[in-house]
């Protein structure tokens, strides 16, 4: 089980990471577009993480809270990417329809 939330958690950072260089050197909705990418592979990174915490064998209290707040802070991050990459690909198709 930890093996499948180590491959999660190495392909939503390496994702998150190619979104974090590549929205930099865009302009305008583009950029808010992969913005919103890093935001979703950043949420489900933490979701991997904290779900990970959750796994082992033995869980005390303070592995029990940094779980549960990074299943917070990821969960929070999936929610908002996806509503922001929703809203700005419909930003950039009305766009793309008045040229």
């Amino acid at each position: 089980m930890t093996a499948i939330f180590t491959i999660i958690i190495i392909l939503s950072a390496t994702f998150a990471l190619y979104y974090a260089i590549t929205w930099r050197s865009q302009p305008g909705v583009i950029a808010r577009i992969y913005q919103a990418r890093m935001n979703i592979g950043m949420g489900i990174f933490l979701l991997g993480v904290g779900f990970n915490q959750l796994t082992f064998e033995h869980v005390d209290t303070i592995r029990l809270v940094i779980g549960i707040v990074f299943l917070l802070i990821g969960g929070v991050n999936l929610v908002l990417g996806i509503r922001n990459l929703r809203y700005f690909t419909k930003i950039k198709k009305e766009q793309s329809e008045k040229k």
